[in-house]
């Protein structure tokens, strides 16, 4: 699933279209007056004060084409480019009435004392409460892997056997691991994630996974290092 990092690198891409009036597809008839990753979403947003809210899910994907060049189910035409988007669910709202129910984001202004009491208001496993996008917006899979070799920090254990401070080296563990891949151009460092039975790189201990929470995606970790 795209991470914080792919949405921020998709809104980039569409920069070109801000100030274009959009020919044809959602938006048709309004100009573009300002495109923003926020958490997992891309937003997009026109003078008529609505929002083109596009969640691209697992695989996902934006583009610009040249202009009359895109084609797709969801084309956004200006005479800039086409926007093709590939997403698991778009909507069209007023910004008045735009609700993401997203906590505080990673790669943007992040609240630490929001994204704790957030983290707190359920105690359960630490690998599962990261991904919950209402606690910390952006995060995904292999940042959240990634983040929690990098402090040491055992998935599995509860959020309450943290104190506040451990959280917040996570938090901000995660918001380096996604900043270097806008850096990078898209590109997640990987210590441990699809490194099943691998020596960890820090310890040597063979890096194990097991799938975790309601959604069962999968966690990689070092026994020996986050214990």
């Amino acid at each position: 699933m795209p991470e914080g990092h792919s949405l921020v690198l998709a809104a980039r891409r569409l920069e070109p279209l801000v100030s274009q009036l959009v020919d044809a597809g959602p938006l048709e008839g309004e100009r573009i007056v300002a495109v923003e990753a926020r958490g997992k979403h891309l937003l997009i947003h026109s003078d008529e004060r609505r929002v083109l809210d596009v969640h691209l899910g697992m695989h996902g994907s934006v583009r610009l084409a040249p202009p009359g060049a895109g084609r797709g189910r969801l084309v956004l035409r200006t005479a800039a480019g086409d926007a093709v988007i590939r997403a698991s669910r778009v909507r069209v709202s007023t910004e008045s009435r735009l609700r993401l129910a997203l906590g505080p984001d990673l790669l943007g202004e992040f609240d630490e004392a929001e994204f704790l009491r957030r983290i707190r208001f359920v105690d359960r496993p630490l690998g599962e409460a990261l991904l919950d996008q209402r606690v910390c917006a952006g995060i995904g899979n292999i940042a959240k892997s990634e983040a929690l070799w990098r402090c040491r920090a055992n998935p599995f254990a509860l959020v309450s056997s943290f104190t506040d401070e451990r959280l917040a080296e996570v938090a901000e563990a995660a918001a380096v691991i996604l900043r270097d891949g806008v850096q990078r151009r898209g590109r997640l460092s990987s210590d441990v994630y699809r490194r099943t039975g691998r020596p960890c790189p820090r310890c040597a201990a063979a890096i194990l996974s097991a799938p975790q929470g309601e959604h069962r995606r999968t966690t990689y970790w070092c026994p020996s290092c986050q214990c």
